[in-house]
């Protein structure tokens, strides 16, 4: 994408959302622009679906997400760049604005928008400790046996991947605190506080810990997600109350130790153990439907994912991912269904690319198969091809099924958060070799199911505007 190109897109998406002074939160996905904005009255909403060089235009809850494609971090500069969303100091401040008055109606939304919101900006660390676990399981001496356990490399690299997940607290801590605007030093020190070597030690040895006279219950929060997002929610309310009553002059110093001294206590004894539950019951509840529907259960999520990403509703589903990789050290379910779905996709806009006959549909086609492949974005996919075309999307859906149940069947495990496009398999990689070549198989049944259906059941081309 141009320069003059990216410009022209975040000129006219400030426009259309109301100005850069409505704008209460911006940030990015790989695909998406996201904004949270504090009158929804301003939004022009025909003006956003017309502008060109965009993919689309979806609203989740108070999110509005316009869909850009790979190139999203090039126009999000320059939105930044003409909004002045960010200062120098953003990383040390808090937005103590008005925060939008709950109701029954937006709780849903909320709960969803703060899970995507904090996990959503951390996934770049998380993957890369996925992956460079796989590497380690590759070539360790359970499988082609380059590195052995005494080497070195390999023990600097497996504390690298274990960091990864282990400081998860710390790194949600920080990403919750933007998204809460709350002061992300604040989340990252209420993070460290749950992994502090000295508490670990106490909850390890069962020691009996309390605060103010309050018991603390013991629970290990490494690699914990819901707990950290859940207390730094509370901590932003808790900071604006000091902010809002303590003199200007004081408040360096007296808001984050008193909202620290008033957190410390809600924390240990109250919200961590809270998360801690609810992250046990979603792993639960995970392990109880693959145990009640089996595979087909599997397949259905795997049929249905396609809808969950129109909706920006998947990144949701990292969340679920991370608990039950966290709480058992694998995930049987959703991850396992997920990769057939990325394969299907990719097998669509091949299938597409390939069968069209009008130059600008085979190189939508063979363009969106590159970049699910390469980049793991779906969206030229799905808004290109899927949507547009309603037999390409069944295709999809019975293909990423198909695909899906065979590796609920064989029992599949995913164990490490990989990324979307081709290298989704490395989460796969175990010593037992049989675990990752039926996580082929069961990819490759979605491939060759959704590009023979594509191709049998054919689609009626029409002319792709959005790109022109």
């Amino acid at each position: 994408m141009q320069e003059k190109q990216a410009q022209q897109i975040a000129d006219r998406t400030l426009e259309a959302i109301g100005g850069k002074e409505n704008i209460a939160t911006a940030f990015h996905c790989v695909t998406r622009l996201r904004f949270i904005l504090k009158d929804d009255s301003k939004v022009e909403l025909e003006k956003i679906k017309s502008i060109p060089g965009t993919l689309g235009f979806q609203k989740t809850g108070d999110q509005y997400q316009v869909i850009i494609g790979p190139e999203v971090g090039v126009v999000f500069n320059k939105l930044k760049l003409e909004s002045e969303l960010d200062s120098g100091d953003a990383d040390t401040k808090s937005d103590h604005s008005p925060k939008k008055k709950m109701t029954l109606k937006s709780i849903g939304s909320g709960i969803l928008d703060a899970l995507v919101g904090s996990i959503t900006p951390a996934l770049p660390a998380i993957i890369c400790a996925g992956m460079i676990k796989m590497v380690l399981m590759l070539l360790g001496p359970s499988l082609i046996g380059v590195l052995s356990l005494e080497s070195g490399t390999y023990q600097v690299l497996n504390f690298v991947g274990d960091a990864g997940f282990y400081f998860l607290p710390v790194f949600l801590g920080y990403t919750s605190a933007k998204k809460f605007k709350a002061n992300p030093l604040l989340g990252m020190l209420m993070g460290s506080i749950l992994i502090s070597p000295a508490f670990v030690e106490s909850v390890t040895a069962g020691t009996a810990l309390s605060v103010y006279g309050l018991p603390i219950t013991p629970v290990n929060y490494a690699s914990t997600v819901i707990p950290i997002i859940l207390i730094v929610w509370v901590m932003s309310y808790v900071e604006v109350f000091f902010d809002n009553y303590i003199p200007s002059s004081f408040k360096m110093i007296f808001v984050p130790v008193l909202t620290v001294l008033v957190m410390v206590p809600l924390a240990l004894v109250v919200l961590g153990p809270l998360g801690s539950i609810l992250g046990n019951y979603i792993s639960a509840f995970l392990l109880w439907t693959h145990q009640v529907f089996g595979p087909f259960g599997i397949g259905l999520i795997a049929a249905v994912f396609a809808l969950l990403i129109v909706t920006g509703m998947h990144h949701a589903i990292n969340m679920a991912v991370l608990v039950t990789l966290t709480a058992n050290g694998y995930d049987e379910v959703v991850f396992v269904a997920v990769a057939p779905v990325v394969v299907s996709i990719a097998a669509t806009a091949l299938a597409f690319g390939l069968k069209a006959k009008q130059t600008a549909n085979r190189s939508l086609g063979l363009s969106s198969f590159v970049l699910q492949v390469v980049g793991g974005v779906a969206e030229p996919t799905l808004y290109g091809v899927m949507i547009p075309y309603i037999k390409p999307f069944a295709a999809q859906a019975i293909g990423a099924f198909c695909g899906a149940v065979y590796m609920g069947f064989m029992h599949v495990k995913a164990y490490a958060l990989t990324g979307s496009n081709i290298f989704i398999l490395a989460g796969f990689i175990h010593e037992d070799s049989a675990n990752f070549i039926n996580a082929i198989i069961g990819c490759s049944i979605a491939f060759v199911v959704t590009f023979a259906l594509v191709w049998v059941l054919g689609f009626k081309e029409k002319e792709q505007e959005t790109f022109e």
